[in-house]
């Protein structure tokens, strides 16, 4: 008898299965959290510091109405002026929600540049302020790469240390060829 259930169990536990191709052996992958990219602070030889983060859900359209203009922005009153303007622009299909910024001792200047192809950038030169002369100068070099007929819009904005308020602000925008 206990032969009979010995056979019974072993029947029990074998079985034919078709053969299975080993399967390649499992690549583990350990997610690592993305590091956060540090703002650089400005420095004397950059005194500029990007400040483009202010303005991402600013659309297209308002910017390609804006092409060449130079914003000043001096203060908070002037920040939120901006962010009305865009709004009541009636050219982003969404509000512009804005952000904050601390105007204690910078001031944020920016244009805009447009034109075709596959895609846009603009280049921080330098800096230049001339206290005989009372202007600000920021040097830009901008640039439009490719052939593939887009209609491209590249803001361009900065924190710049805040000059006198009777300092007149420019940009001067230096165009780029392809490759430098």
């Amino acid at each position: 008898m206990l032969t009979l259930i010995l056979l019974l169990l072993a029947a029990c536990t074998f079985s034919v299965s078709p053969t299975v191709p080993a399967s390649p052996p499992l690549t583990v992958i350990t997610a690592v959290p993305p590091t956060p990219v540090p703002t650089v602070p400005p420095t004397p030889e950059t005194p500029y510091q990007d400040a483009r983060d202010l303005f991402t859900d600013v659309c297209f359209d308002y910017w390609e109405a804006q092409v060449n203009r130079v914003f000043v922005i001096r203060d908070a009153a002037g920040l939120a002026d901006f962010y009305r303007e865009v709004n009541e622009s009636g050219l982003c299909r969404f509000a512009v929600t804005g952000g904050d910024f601390d105007f204690s001792s910078r001031m944020l200047i920016g244009a805009v540049n447009v034109g075709d192809g596959c895609w846009a950038y603009t280049d921080p030169l330098g800096l230049i302020v001339d206290d005989r002369a009372q202007v600000v100068i920021m040097q830009v070099g901008w640039g439009v790469e490719g052939d593939c007929g887009y209609r491209l819009a590249r803001p361009f904005w900065v924190s710049v240390p805040r000059p006198p308020d009777d300092y007149h602000v420019e940009m001067d925008f230096v165009p780029l060829r392809e490759g430098g």
